[in-house]
């Protein structure tokens, strides 16, 4: 596994990848822009080059690039629709520049216009956006927490999302937190089972990119979101203990989104975290359930 943090931008991109080498992450994620505007400014050159020169020196990869939370791949509201698309063009612009990815951004909202309905407004904003995008750049929809009216709530829904695209272009990350939110416990062996086992069955292993590692203040299927440490969430280390051990999940970025208190604290959380990897060992492969 590969393990890293969301680090806040450090003043620059160059001073965000800086701060990543030197306290250790694998893999990091960083926002496209301000998480909560639409546009996400200009990229200098300069800076463009540090981030790029330091983050292949120190062999952090990926870069996951999160989008802003106002977009909506699934809204039915034509003036949303339009920022969102452009804000969605311009991450994955931004991610080229950087030569990072895959993208992230939210299964979305359909907003009392149905599940199936909202899927299908997905489905239009992916087509439109893909188009304009540079075509090295990949886009992964984050599984949703079920609050509301979020589409990408189960595994199938996530499936149906993405199927209409090339597995090389489109694929899934998932939040453990939000798979928590819908019924998924993670501290039974037998529930991270179940839960490679829907994504086999459904978008496929193929497309899973990447975990968002966040455990939840909720309680089990409470269809809520509010990320916490593994230390102090209802999950705890029970779980992170068996994804770690699910050889499905081995080589993927594995991404603490909930910030440490310092650098010192992030620098503790990933060296632990690799020694885990290393102590735990691996769970034999299973079959898959039918």
């Amino acid at each position: 596994m590969r393990f890293g943090i969301h680090v806040p931008k450090q003043g620059s991109f160059t001073a965000t990848a800086r701060y990543a080498d030197d306290i250790g992450c694998e893999t990091i994620q960083i926002f496209s822009g301000n998480p909560m505007a639409w546009q996400i400014g200009t990229l200098n050159p300069e800076d463009r080059d540090g981030f790029v020169r330091i983050k292949k020196g120190a062999d952090i990869d990926p870069v996951l690039i999160h989008t802003p939370y106002l977009i909506n791949i699934a809204s039915p509201e034509q003036r949303l629709r339009e920022l969102s698309t452009g804000t969605l063009v311009d991450a994955m612009v931004r991610a080229s520049n950087l030569e990072s990815g895959p993208v992230i951004v939210h299964a979305g909202n359909h907003k009392g216009m149905g599940v199936a309905a909202g899927i299908n407004a997905a489905h239009s904003m992916i087509e439109r956006v893909l188009a304009f995008s540079p075509p090295e750049v990949t886009l992964a929809i984050e599984n949703s927490a079920g609050m509301g009216t979020a589409i990408g709530v189960s595994l199938d829904e996530l499936a149906e999302i993405v199927g209409p695209f090339s597995a090389e272009r489109v694929g899934i990350l998932l939040d453990t937190a939000h798979l928590w939110a819908v019924g998924y416990d993670l501290r039974q062996p037998d529930e991270v089972d179940r839960l490679i086992d829907d994504v086999r069955r459904g978008p496929g292993l193929e497309r899973l990119w990447a975990v968002h590692a966040n455990d939840s203040l909720k309680e089990l299927g409470a269809r809520r979101d509010v990320h916490a440490m593994w230390t102090d969430g209802r999950m705890g280390m029970r779980a992170m203990r068996n994804l770690i051990r699910c050889p499905e999940l081995q080589g993927l970025p594995i991404i603490f989104e909930v910030p440490g208190e310092t650098a010192e604290f992030d620098r503790v959380r990933l060296s632990s975290m690799k020694g885990r990897d290393r102590r735990y060992g691996r769970r034999p492969v299973r079959s898959a359930s039918v």
